[in-house]
């Protein structure tokens, strides 16, 4: 499974990524930030994606998150992940 981050390294993206890594501790997460972005890669990644706001969380191809989530949010996405119970 492939899970992507993709933030603009502001309060609510840093905020939603720590939220994330802490609902989540052991999934691998690849971050694309804003800063790292210096040859247009991740931008030309997240519009393939057809990203249109960050934070956004794409899992195989597929954006399953947009913005700070929700608890409810969280079980859902924890389903998707395999964290489901």
């Amino acid at each position: 499974m492939k899970v992507e981050f993709f933030s603009a390294e502001c309060k609510l993206c840093n905020s939603t990524l720590e939220l994330l890594k802490s609902a989540f501790p052991d999934l691998p997460i690849t971050v694309h930030r804003q800063s790292e972005c210096v040859d247009g890669s991740c931008c030309r990644l997240a519009a393939s994606y057809g990203i249109r706001a960050v934070p956004s969380l794409v899992v195989d191809g597929k954006i399953v998150l947009v913005g700070q989530p929700s608890s409810s949010d969280l079980k859902a996405l924890g389903n998707v992940l395999g964290y489901g119970g």
